[in-house]
């Protein structure tokens, strides 16, 4: 700001800056990379933001968006990879290896009124991923209801 000094910088507000609406959509993509762009949309208009843009439909635009980052998604997270779909809820991990089977379980979760989330990872990561989470939290039951023998699980 200009002052009687020549510019100096202005008093802080107070407030946390909030997201711009792209920065937003873009977190909630790494949080939720399977998300819709309904999705996005409903979770935005849940947080308050102004989804009138004056460069076109909303839905329109995060739908591009979203289309041009999938496509660089995929360089950095190669599909033979796999997905890793994790729920939490309350003191319990499950874990699946397909986003139906995720979707069903959290639906009966929310159905019981039990606070619980899903995330996803890299299938490949997800071993760094569950020795972490164990490591934090070792009282967490974590079940792993994907197919196949595998050393480790619980």
């Amino acid at each position: 700001m200009p002052g009687p000094n020549g510019s100096q910088p202005a008093d802080p507000v107070g407030a946390p800056a909030r997201l711009t609406l792209w920065q937003a959509v873009r977190q909630t993509w790494f949080a939720h990379p399977d998300w819709t762009v309904t999705d996005h949309l409903a979770w935005l208009d849940g947080e308050g933001y102004d989804t009138d843009t004056p460069d076109g439909d909303p839905a329109s635009l995060i739908g591009q968006w979203l289309a041009g980052h999938q496509c660089a998604a995929s360089l950095s997270w190669p599909p033979e990879h796999g997905r890793v779909y994790a729920i939490l809820g309350v003191d319990l991990l499950i874990v699946f290896d397909d986003a139906d089977s995720a979707g069903d379980v959290l639906t009966m979760l929310r159905v019981a009124q039990v606070p619980a989330d899903v995330h996803v990872f890299n299938a490949a990561g997800w071993d760094e991923v569950a020795r972490l989470v164990r490591a934090v939290n070792p009282g967490l039951v974590i079940r792993d209801s994907r197919p196949g023998p595998v050393d480790g699980r619980s």
